[in-house]
Order: structure tokens, then sequence, then C-alpha cells
């Protein structure tokens, strides 16, 4: 399934406003800003409707907005300009937008307050909140965006594989993670995709484990996860690795790690729920005598690291051809370590494709 880069974030829009029974859109989040209109900036409020498209910008951006911008026109707020709630107040009497949702996740609460008292002085308009309009959408990727997934997996390969040629025996968790950081640079992304994840030993029993000063020893597991940031799109991996030689209860851990993400990725296709996903990946485990995991088994990824859709136990939405998602089961055994093996993943008609490549069949011993 593929859509047109261009025109179709506009009519699908359109489309989900009819559908939600309202005249226009106030888009604060900013990866849905870049997805229906091209704009990188922050700080800045859209305002989509059929009848138009308006950016209501910092002067700071207003450049910017011109440039990016692919259908909206650029209003200014703030200093010299009207504040931004008087500004879209107007703009919403001018083209009689009565019906104006917002992204109540995303929209601050002063944020809500201001543009509901200036609207509230229009007697024919609202301001409804809203849910997951523009992220339903974002959800299927277009066969650009799938390009771009695919080199940001490219990318992050590369990174890890320059990594560890220079990992050593007494380097700290946070020297390695922000070698890591380096490399993915010098390998042709435009950052990282999150805040890289590198645990030793005991440490990497903890799935979100912050870099620190623990230094490396033989023996350690060593648990990476991390993704590259490439024209506004993230991969996501995590690796586990031995520094050293193997112990026969790592290798048994990571053969049942490894067992549960394949069959995880083998049960992707469109129309399978995503805790189906889940049971098949975490059934296994515990089924080879391992404790769940305590997150799902994975999420959508795309101009956002954890986006739509979910893959929980309790995520009932189908799977579609386009998505793109992780699958990322772990064993955490604290006082031991853990291990966690996460693959980004094109769901497809003619079968899963993992897009990140780096081996995984064994336990690599560096």
């Amino acid at each position: 399934m593929t859509r047109d880069t261009t025109q179709a974030p506009a009519l699908g829009l359109d489309q989900v406003l009819a559908e939600a029974g309202l005249d226009a859109l106030l888009v604060a989040r900013d990866a849905n800003q870049r997805f229906l209109e091209g704009f990188t900036g922050t700080e800045c409020y859209l305002l989509a409707s059929p009848r138009g498209r308006w950016l209501i910008a910092d002067p700071r951006y207003s450049e910017q907005a011109a440039l990016e911008c692919r259908t909206a026109g650029t209003v200014n707020h703030r200093d010299p300009f009207p504040p931004y709630a008087e500004v879209i107040a107007t703009l919403a009497r001018e083209h009689g937008l009565g019906r104006i949702g917002f992204e109540k996740a995303t929209l601050t609460y002063g944020q809500y307050e201001a543009i509901a008292e200036e609207l509230g002085k229009q007697e024919s308009t609202r301001f409804l909140p809203t849910e997951g309009l523009v992220e339903r959408l974002r959800q299927v990727k277009t066969t650009s965006e799938i390009e771009t997934l695919r080199a940001a997996c490219r990318i992050a390969d590369r990174a890890l594989e320059a990594t560890l040629e220079v990992i050593r025996e007494g380097m700290s968790e946070l020297e390695l993670a922000r070698n890591l950081d380096h490399q993915l640079v010098q390998a042709g992304a435009e950052g990282v995709s999150f805040p890289s994840i590198v645990a030793f030993g005991a440490h990497a029993s903890q799935p979100h484990a912050v870099p620190g000063p623990k230094p490396l020893q033989p023996g350690d597991l060593v648990l990476i996860d991390y993704g590259a940031l490439h024209q506004g799109y993230h991969s996501d991996t995590s690796r586990t690795l031995v520094f050293g030689r193997t112990t026969p209860r790592q290798r048994e851990a990571y053969a049942a790690v490894l067992a549960a993400q394949l069959k995880g990725i083998a049960a992707i296709r469109p129309g399978i729920q995503g805790r189906e996903v889940d049971a098949a990946s975490r059934d296994h485990l515990v089924g080879a005598g391992f404790p769940e995991f305590n997150h799902g088994v994975g999420h959508g990824v795309g101009l956002e690291i954890h986006e739509m859709p979910l893959m929980n136990r309790k995520s009932e939405e189908p799977l579609q051809a386009g998505m793109v998602i992780t699958v990322e089961p772990g064993v955490y055994l604290p006082g031991w370590g853990g291990i966690r093996i996460e693959d980004t993943v094109l769901v497809s008609e003619r079968g899963p494709e993992c897009l990140t490549h780096f081996p995984k069949d064994t336990l690599i011993e560096i």
C-alpha cells in the first residue's frame, strides 16, 4: 500500500476531519506538522482545514516556514504581532471555522486555556479535544518514507560495526555510547533517534538503562539499543553481545530471546493484531522458562521513535501493509543482566522484511 507523498496527507486529513465532524484541526505536535506540511521547526501551530492551512509561527521561523511548507501560508504571532490565541481566533472567524479540534495529548493546559478563551468570544466556535487523528494517517508509510527508513537502518548498521572496532576493557558505558553517537553521524545520520542505551553486565537487566561510569569487564553482557535519525525518520535496533567468552547461561538466554524474536517477526502479516505478535514472542520465552518481559514486544516507528501502532498484550488494531514496526523481546534478570534483540521491520503483503541487518544469529563475542 502506497500513498502519494505530496497530496495524500492533505486529502487524508480532510477525510478524517469530515468523519470527526470538524471544520479544522489545530496541530501542535511537531512530527504531525512535518508530516502534513514538511515543516521542521518547533514552537508553531498549524491550523489545518479543507478551506486552507495556516502556520502560526514565531517570526524566527517565518523564512523557514515559507521555504518548507507545502501549502500552508505563514501567519506571525508574538510581539510585535498579536498573541497566538488571538491569531487563531481571527483565522477561525475569517474562514468560518466553527468546530476546531485540538490535539489533547500535545497542547498544554496553558495553551488550551488561552486559545479557548479567545475562541469563546465567538458564539459559533467550539474548541474540541481529539486524539490520534494525524497519527493514524502516519501509520502506513509511503514508498518514499519506507526508502528513507531503509537508509536510516543502513546507517545504523554501519555505525554499530564501526563502534565495535574500538571497544576495549575498562571503557565506560557512557564512553561507548558517545562513541556510538559519533559513529552514527560519521555514517550519515543527522543525529540519534533517541539517547543511546549502553549497559554492561548486571546493569543490562534495566530495559531503559542510562549509560554511566560502569567499566567494561571480561564476560560482561553488552546491551546496546540505538537508532539513526535520517531526514527526520528514526531507525531502532537492539543487539546484545558479550565482551570475551560467553557462558552456557548467556548462550541459553540469548537463544531463547532470538527464537522469541523470530517467532514474533514470523507472525507479522497484514490483518494480524499487535497483541498476537506480542503473544508469539512472549509465550515462547515463558515456555522456555524465562520471565515475561515487562514491555510490549514493539511499536511503530517513523517520524517519531515511538508511534502507532502499539504492539502489546492489549493491542487489537490490525497491522497493515506499509507499517514499519519494531520487534524487541527481552530477558531481564536482576543481578545477572539482560538480553534484548530488536529489529525495525516492514509489514508487507510479501511477508515481514527486516530493515536492520546487523548480525544476530549467534551471541557474538567481542
